[in-house]
């Protein structure tokens, strides 16, 4: 053994040092990505569920039982970002309906915009939350 250790010379040994100093280097670098990718992953998918109304404001009014009850209220429509009258003869409605106006533009109603369509109106949201979200990443990055 002693004759071994003495037949590698010091740059032999530094050669493999550099070697494995550089694969560690990009095992790391590769690892970093890969944490990189699935931050931005997260933050896409958290985006785009923060940038929807709320599940109830997405739906239909869903009429229940046919007690002939004459039943008046409103309920949410998102492509006008308005509330419209709804009138049905059930036993009650439920879901995407509201007993008087004030209750759906409270829950539903954007009024921070005019009237978009649905596409239009859900990408603008995500993409203003998303970029909101990657400037408070990077600010507590220290970028």
């Amino acid at each position: 053994m002693p004759n071994l250790m003495r037949s590698i010379s010091p740059q032999c040994i530094e050669l493999q040092f550099s070697v494995i100093c550089e694969q560690l280097k990009v095992t790391l670098h590769s690892f970093e990505m890969k944490l990189l990718y699935m931050v931005l992953l997260i933050g896409t998918l958290s985006a785009i569920c923060l940038g929807q109304k709320e599940p109830i404001c997405r739906s239909d009014p869903s009429v229940v039982g046919n007690c002939g009850h004459k039943i008046k209220g409103y309920t949410y429509e998102g492509r006008k970002n308005s509330c419209k009258k709804f009138r049905a003869k059930a036993c009650k409605v439920t879901g995407n309906f509201f007993r008087c106006r004030d209750a759906c533009n409270a829950k539903c109603k954007d009024n921070g915009k005019p009237a978009q369509s649905g596409v239009f109106e859900f990408f603008n949201r995500t993409v203003s939350q998303f970029l909101q979200m990657i400037l408070s990443l990077m600010s507590w990055a220290g970028f």
